[in-house]
């Protein structure tokens, strides 16, 4: 009868933890995403509305995940190319913070930094980006915009259309925050 009453105690306190901890973890789903480069010259915007995040209010901790094959640029022949596309990109990394402010606070500029992993290959990427604190919303907490310059040939990435521009800009924007239900 004492190991049960143990076990009980033990347990509600067990899970009792892990929603506290769970309280202080943001997500967002269908952000969106939009890579900018150029092919032969010219302007092109890759966009995916399927982004999603998960952001650590205590760490400042994020991790983004995008299925490759949500990204269209508006060219029937890259889109069909895309929408064949195995795997995702998923970013592992930190926020220049050491915590995200859950109080009403002006924005905030940072810096970003972390793992791009695309299949096994893992490669350190830096960035910048501003948080929002939105204190007149029960939808969504912050908004959140990541911005990083990289590179195809320093992420050892072969792009299958002819053309494309070595350089390319990665946006995260109106990423909304919201807290976790789970």
């Amino acid at each position: 009868m004492q190991l049960v009453k143990f076990t009980l105690i033990f347990t509600t306190i067990f899970f009792s933890s892990i929603q506290i901890n769970a309280q202080d973890v943001y997500y967002t789903r269908n952000a969106t995403l939009s890579i900018n480069t150029s092919i032969d010259g010219k302007a092109v915007r890759f966009v995916s509305d399927r982004l999603s995040a998960r952001l650590d209010y205590e760490t400042a901790e994020i991790i983004m995940r995008l299925p490759i094959n949500s990204l269209r640029c508006g060219i029937d022949s890259i889109d069909y190319l895309l929408s064949h596309a195995n795997g995702e990109a998923v970013f592992d990394g930190k926020l220049g913070l050491e915590y995200i402010n859950t109080d009403n606070h002006p924005p905030m500029h940072f810096e970003l930094e972390g793992w791009l992993i695309l299949d096994l290959d893992k490669h350190l990427v830096t960035g910048e980006g501003e948080l929002h604190h939105n204190a007149n919303s029960s939808e969504y907490a912050c908004m959140l915009g990541l911005r990083m310059n990289l590179n195809f040939y320093d992420l050892d990435l072969s792009f299958p259309i002819p053309d494309v521009a070595s350089d390319f800009e990665v946006v995260v924007t109106q990423a909304l925050l919201q807290r976790d239900k789970n």
